[in-house]
């Protein structure tokens, strides 16, 4: 007969005890139990709104000491470049050397620049002859007979005679009508032949 109580339990896998629920907590999660316990969201909020502040004030302080180790670094080598290019640069502009130096031309000789005159006056006077031709007259202005020559004037003296006056910043010439025009042109073509063969 057995002792009422004392109970018999048979051999295998037995039933977990009952635990109280922190112990299972702890069980769980072993020495990683979480320091805080939050269960409401505003906590929560107000939390993670502490991380992030701290994260930003961890990352603000690191720009700060970032900006100072840099001012503290001193010339360096690329400062020292820069300072040497900025002066050759200042150097080659004010005083540029004789190989960068671009040489004006020489102004041409007032022979050459008078019988240019004298051929721009021929072309000029050609287009008031063939207008003369056209209309059998001359014209009212010298634009009627067309495109007008740089430095040119021109005065109608009567409805067959006219004056051109030519000027560059150095010459003025003054062809008449009533002078034979390959008598004018002949004294500039002769000049250039001269000047082509010195």
């Amino acid at each position: 007969m057995s002792d009422p109580m004392h109970l018999d339990v048979p051999d295998g896998p037995q039933a977990p005890e009952p635990t109280k629920p922190q112990e299972r907590d702890e069980r769980e999660y072993g020495d990683e139990s979480p320091a805080v316990v939050v269960s409401q969201s505003s906590e929560r909020d107000a939390a993670l709104a502490a991380v992030l502040r701290e994260q930003s004030e961890k990352e603000e302080f690191r720009e700060v000491e970032r900006a100072i180790r840099i001012s503290r670094q001193g010339f360096g080598l690329r400062h020292v470049v820069l300072g040497f290019a900025i002066v050759l640069s200042l150097w080659v502009w004010v005083w540029p050397p004789g190989m960068l130096r671009i040489s004006t031309p020489a102004p041409a000789p007032v022979e050459e620049e008078e019988a240019t005159l004298r051929l721009v006056m021929y072309f000029q006077a050609q287009k008031i002859e063939q207008y003369l031709r056209d209309t059998g007259g001359v014209p009212l202005s010298l634009a009627d007979a067309g495109p007008v020559f740089q430095g040119m004037e021109y005065i109608r003296l009567t409805d067959r005679d006219y004056r051109i006056l030519g000027r560059t910043r150095r010459v003025t010439l003054s062809y008449s009508s009533a002078e034979p025009l390959n008598v004018f042109v002949a004294e500039g073509a002769s000049l250039l032949d001269v000047m082509r063969f010195n």
